[in-house]
């Protein structure tokens, strides 16, 4: 996996050397895939994970020059929504009806399907036409920016301040979210989720027993969120005006099946929620910051070799290391 940042460069170093990497696979995706869908997949993912490393870094940058490096990534994304969306949508169909007893609005979903099949195929026509061809040079033209990426003190500083700010916002999000039980709140807080596990994957390397837990909480946490979203697009798109999915007792069926599968996905929501994000943010930050420099001076002072000593720490733990402290308040 190469979103990581590795503590034995200099912060700016590890941060460039992340994001052209991305970089390199968003292009190599789309320029030579096997299979289109799972290049757009790919690239996407991406540039997801470049826009969380630059919220990371954000701190430690003049605020014109975020704004601009956001802006395009969060451009180049924007360009191949149509076909990942579409076929994520589908994709939702099949899961909703796997997931939820049958016999409850069962005529709208091979409506949907066929509906969103059409879409995709146009989607994926667009996309051969001219959005690869439109990322591939936007990816080109936003490499130079990247390679001049830096921070202010170049250290763990900004990143820290970073960090802090992220996961308040995400917790924030997540009693929004349950306050209002509104669906563009939980989609809110799903992008913060998905923030959350990717600065942990970048900062894994400080601590990867515990920071590599989080993450894969985080992951799990927003695939349930992302199954929610589609859920909701989904019962948007059945009551929507201009759209016939069925008879309005189908109609009134498949809402209530959605319903119903938004609760329990919720339910699992909440109880994700409260254990990823338990600790306040100062605290939070301040203790992945002490295990960055804890590993960023043994990454600099390695120890001297011990003959009589073969053992092989499970995990990259070491005697004394983070990985071996319960962490700030065992939350993974």
């Amino acid at each position: 996996m190469t979103f990581r940042l590795d503590p034995a460069l200099p912060v700016s170093e590890a941060l460039r050397t992340a994001a052209l990497a991305e970089l390199d696979i968003a292009h190599n995706s789309l320029a030579t895939p096997p299979d289109r869908h799972k290049g757009v997949h790919s690239a996407r993912k991406c540039f997801k994970r470049l826009r969380s490393l630059l919220v990371l870094a954000r701190p430690g940058m003049p605020e014109p020059v975020y704004a601009a490096l956001n802006a395009r990534v969060a451009r180049i994304g924007k360009e191949l929504a149509a076909a990942r969306d579409a076929h994520a949508l589908l994709d939702a169909v099949n899961t909703l009806e796997r997931n939820t007893e049958p016999g409850l609005g069962e005529g709208p979903m091979e409506a949907l399907r066929g509906w969103l099949g059409e879409r995709r195929k146009a989607a994926e026509r667009n996309l051969e036409q001219s959005s690869a061809a439109q990322s591939l040079q936007s990816l080109l033209e936003l490499r130079p920016r990247i390679t001049g990426l830096a921070v202010y003190p170049n250290d763990f500083t900004p990143l820290a301040k970073g960090l802090e700010r992220s996961y308040r916002g995400a917790r924030q999000q997540f009693k929004i979210a349950l306050a209002s039980k509104n669906s563009d709140a939980f989609h809110d807080w799903r992008k913060g989720v998905q923030q959350h596990w990717r600065q942990m994957q970048l900062l894994a390397p400080c601590w990867p027993t515990g920071l590599g837990a989080r993450a894969e909480a985080a992951k799990t946490l927003s695939q349930v969120l992302g199954d929610d979203h589609d859920i909701a697009m989904l019962m948007h798109l059945v009551i929507a005006p201009t759209m016939t999915f069925g008879s309005p007792d189908d109609v009134s069926g498949f809402l209530k099946r959605c319903k119903m599968r938004i609760k329990a996905l919720r339910n699992d929501a909440k109880v994700r929620g409260e254990q990823l994000f338990a600790e306040k943010p100062k605290p939070f930050a301040g203790c992945i910051h002490a295990y960055w420099i804890t590993a960023a001076a043994g990454a600099l002072k390695p120890a001297a070799p011990h003959q009589e000593d073969n053992v092989v720490a499970i995990g990259g733990a070491r005697p004394g290391g983070p990985s071996s402290q319960t962490g700030y308040g065992g939350q993974s």
